[in-house]
C-alpha cells in the first residue's frame, strides 16, 4: 500500500504514465507548486492473454485477461470489458480519482472503487448491474422470462437503500488497478451481475464464455463441454493461488447474495458471523470447508455437493446438474470417517428426498384415478377444473413464431405442454359454457416454474399482473408490474383491459404447491380470489445462478427477489387457504426398504364439494 499525501487540490495534468496534482498557491508563495504523484495502488507485474469469447455457442471476438504473478491461476478482466461482454453497447466510464480509487460510471450508476481498501460501494446496486436490457429495452433489473405475451411495466420501491457496500479484503480479494481502468477476478464481477434470469458468464483460461440463459440444460455447458461437472472434476490438482480465492469468492456471495429464503437452519448463522464461521461451528461444516479448500478437485466437486445440501432449503439451492451424478464417488483418497459421514448425510438427504417422490407419485396416481391421464379440463354441472403440475411448460419458439407474424396463436391443437395454452383452453369452453360458473385451478401437484405464466394467468384472472418482493441485500420492497396481451392479438394496448372472464375462480393446493405454485395462491388471496386445500409448500425466493471459480454451476435462492404476500411478510412458511380440505385415504409407497405414508386428496378432487365450497365463499363476497 502506497501512502497518499494530502494538498489542496487546484488543477489536473497529466504527465505520461502518472497524474499528476497541482495545489494551490498565493501570492506571497514562491510560485512553487507541491506536486504528489496519484498512482495505482497496485503494480505488480501480470501477463495478458486475449481469450476467444464464445457467446450462446458462438464465436464473438476476444477479450483481454490478465494473470498476476501473485495470482497466476486466477483470471482477472476490467471492469470496462466485463460491462462490453455481459452488455454489449454499453461501457463503463473510469476515471482514477486519487491513489487506488477510482469512480465507475456505467449506464445505471455510479460506483466506487478503492484498491487499497479493497472496497466497491455503488450508488444503486441493481442499476449498475442491469443485464435486463438484453430481454427488454429500458427494463429495470427486475424479472422476465421472455414469454411475448408479457411485457415487463415497471416498479415500485419502498424503504432500505439502493446504495450498496462490498468490503472484498474480509474475504481475500484484490481488486486491482492501472492509470486507465479498475481489474477484478472474472468471478467476481460474474457474481456481481449474476440476475433472475440467469445471464451468466465464466473463464476458464482457455475461453470466455456468455449465455443468454445458464440454467443447466441450456447455456454454457451444453455449447462448451468443459464447463461440464463431469469434465471439471478431472482435472486432477488444484493450484493454491485459486484454491483460497475461490474459497474466499464463494463465502461473499453466499453472505451477500443468498436470500435467506427462512427454511435453512443455518441463516440466522450466516447473518450474525458469515458463511465461513458458520461451517466452522459445525463437524458437518467443518467437512465441508476441509473439501472446499482441497487441492484435489474430486474431493472439492463433492464439497460443492455436500454445500449445497447443507443449505438445502426446498429446492432452489443446489447443484446443476442434480446431486445424483456425483453422489457418493469414492474414486478419490478420503479418510474412511470421512466416507461414514458423508453416507449418512446424503442417506439422510436422500431419505427425505426420495420419500417426497414417493408420496408425490402416490398422489400423481390417486388423481389419475379420478380424472384419467386428461390433465387439461373437465367439468360437472357448474364447476370446471384444470390441472398444473407446473408452470415451466412454455413453447417459446410457438409463442414467437406467433407474435412475429410467422406462426398461428398457440392453441392444444398445434402446441403441446403448455401450461399458457392449458390456461386459455379452459378459460374458453368455461366462458363459452352457459352452465359452468366456477373454474378450479389444480396446483396440488405444482412445483413451480415461470412468473411470466402466473403474470399471463393472474392478469386473466383478475385484471391485474403483479409481484411483491424484497431485496435482503438491500432492504427494499419490490413491486413488480406487467402488461399482458390479454386479448392475444399480438399488441399491448387499451383493448387488453376489455378482455373479462365472468367466473369465480379457485385455486386448489398441497404441501407440494412449491415456489411458483406457492406465489400463484399468495396473489390470488390478497385479491380475495378463493384458496382451498392445505397449506402450500413454500418457497419464496426467486432462483439466481451462479458459476464458481473454477466454472461449476450451482443455484442459489436470491437475494434479488424473496417473495412476499401484499403486506411484505415472507411466503416460505406456506399459504395459509380460505377453505381448508380435509385429506383422503391412506396410501403407502416404498423406497429402497423404506415404506411411506401419503394421504390422498380425494375431496380436493370432488367437483361437487368444490362448488359447494365456491358457492359459499363468493356467495358472502
Amino acid at each position: 500500500m502506497k501512502q497518499l499525501y494530502i494538498t489542496l487540490v487546484a488543477g489536473l495534468c497529466c504527465a505520461m504514465s502518472m497524474t499528476t496534482l497541482t495545489s494551490c498557491t498565493s501570492d506571497n508563495d514562491d510560485n512553487s507548486a507541491e506536486q504528489i504523484e496519484v498512482t495505482p495502488d497496485d503494480k505488480t507485474e501480470y501477463t495478458v492473454r486475449d481469450l476467444p469469447v464464445i457467446r450462446d455457442g458462438k464465436a464473438d471476438g476476444i477479450i483481454a485477461i490478465r494473470y498476476y504473478k501473485d495470482l497466476p491461476s486466477v483470471p482477472y478482466v476490467s471492469v470496462s470489458d466485463f460491462q462490453r461482454l455481459v452488455l454489449p453497447g454499453s461501457t463503463v466510464t473510469v476515471t482514477m480519482t486519487g491513489t487506488g480509487t477510482y469512480q465507475l460510471v456505467n449506464p445505471g450508476s455510479t460506483a466506487t472503487v478503492n484498491t487499497v481498501d479493497e472496497t466497491f460501494v455503488v450508488a444503486n446496486y441493481m442499476s449498475f448491474t442491469n443485464l435486463m436490457g438484453l430481454m427488454q429495452q429500458g427494463m429495470d433489473n427486475a424479472y422476465l422470462d421472455g414469454l411475448p405475451c408479457v411485457r415487463y411495466s415497471h416498479q415500485t420501491l419502498a424503504g432500505g437503500s439502493s446504495s450498496v457496500s462490498f468490503n472484498y479484503s474480509k474475504y481475500g480479494i484484490n481488486l486491482r488497478g492501472d492509470e486507465t481502468n479498475v481489474y477484478f477476478p472474472f468471478a467476481t464481477l460474474a457474481d456481481l451481475y449474476a440476475d433472475l434470469h440467469y445471464h451468466n458468464a465464466a473463464c476458464n483460461g482457455e475461453n470466455v464464455c456468455v449465455a443468454s440463459v445458464d440454467d443447466g440444460s441450456n447455456g454454457i455447458g451444453s455449447f462448451a463441454p468443459e464447463y461440464q461437472v463431469e469434465k471439471l472434476k478431472e482435472k486432477g490438482t488444484r493450484a493454491e493461488d485459486m484454491i483460497a480465492y475461490a474459497y474466499g469468492e464463494l463465502c461473499f456471495t453466499i453472505d451477500h447474495f443468498y436470500g435467506m429464503p427462512g427454511r435453512s437452519p443455518y441463516e440466522a448463522s450466516i447473518r450474525q458471523i458469515g458463511f465461513d464461521k458458520t461451517l466452522e461451528a459445525s463437524d458437518d461444516g467443518k467437512l465441508i470447508k476441509q473439501l472446499l479448500l482441497s487441492a484435489d478437485m474430486k474431493q472439492y466437486t463433492f464439497g460443492i455437493e455436500m454445500l449445497m445440501l447443507y443449505l438445502d432449503d426446498g429446492g432452489h439451492t443446489k447443484t446443476w446438474p442434480d446431486n445424483e451424478t456425483i453422489l457418493l464417488d469414492q474414486n478419490f483418497s478420503m479418510s474412511q470417517d470421512y466416507l461414514e459421514l458423508i453416507r449418512r448425510y446424503f442417506k439422510e438427504y436422500f431419505s427425505d428426498r426420495m420419500g417426497s417422490s414417493v408420496r408425490y407419485n402416490l398422489l400423481k396416481d390417486s388423481r389419475t384415478k379420478v380424472y384419467g391421464d386428461n390433465l387439461t379440463y373437465h367439468k360437472k354441472g357448474n364447476t370446471a377444473i384444470c390441472h398444473f403440475d407446473g408452470f415451466g411448460k412454455i413453447n417459446f419458439e410457438a409463442w414467437r413464431n406467433f407474435y412475429n407474424g410467422t406462426g398461428p396463436l398457440p392453441t392444444l391443437e398445434n402446441t403441446q405442454n403448455d401450461n399458457l395454452v392449458v390456461f386459455l383452453d379452459a378459460l374458453k369452453k368455461a366462458s363459452e359454457d352457459p352452465e359452468v360458473k366456477n373454474l378450479v385451478i389444480d396446483l396440488t401437484l405444482n412445483r413451480g416454474g415461470s412468473l411470466d405464466v402466473v403474470a399471463a394467468m393472474t392478469s386473466l384472472m383478475y385484471g391485474e399482473s403483479l409481484c411483491y418482493c424484497e431485496n435482503t441485500l438491500t432492504g427494499q420492497h419490490v413491486t413488480w408490474y406487467y402488461d399482458v396481451d390479454r386479448n392475444f392479438d399480438g399488441k399491448f394496448d387499451e383493448k387488453d383491459k376489455d378482455v373479462h372472464y365472468d367466473l369465480n375462480f379457485c385455486v386448489l393446493t398441497s404441501d407440494f404447491s412449491f415456489s411458483c405454485g406457492n406465489l400463484f395462491p399468495s396473489l390470488c388471496k390478497d385479491t380475495g380470489v378463493l384458496v382451498a386445500g392445505q397449506t402450500s409448500g413454500g418457497g419464496a425466493c426467486a432462483v439466481g445462478m451462479f458459476r464458481t471459480a473454477e466454472g461449476f454451476l450451482y443455484q442459489l435462492s436470491s437475494c434479488r427477489g424473496r417473495l412476499t404476500d401484499n403486506k411484505w411478510e415472507n411466503i416460505d412458511a406456506g399459504i395459509v387457504p380460505h377453505v381448508t380440505l380435509n385429506t383422503g385415504s391412506e396410501l403407502t409407497g416404498e423406497w429402497s426398504g423404506i415404506t411411506y405414508t401419503q394421504y390422498g386428496l380425494e375431496p380436493f378432487y370432488d367437483i361437487d364439494n368444490l362448488s359447494q365450497i365456491m358457492s359459499s365463499y363468493y356467495s358472502q363476497r
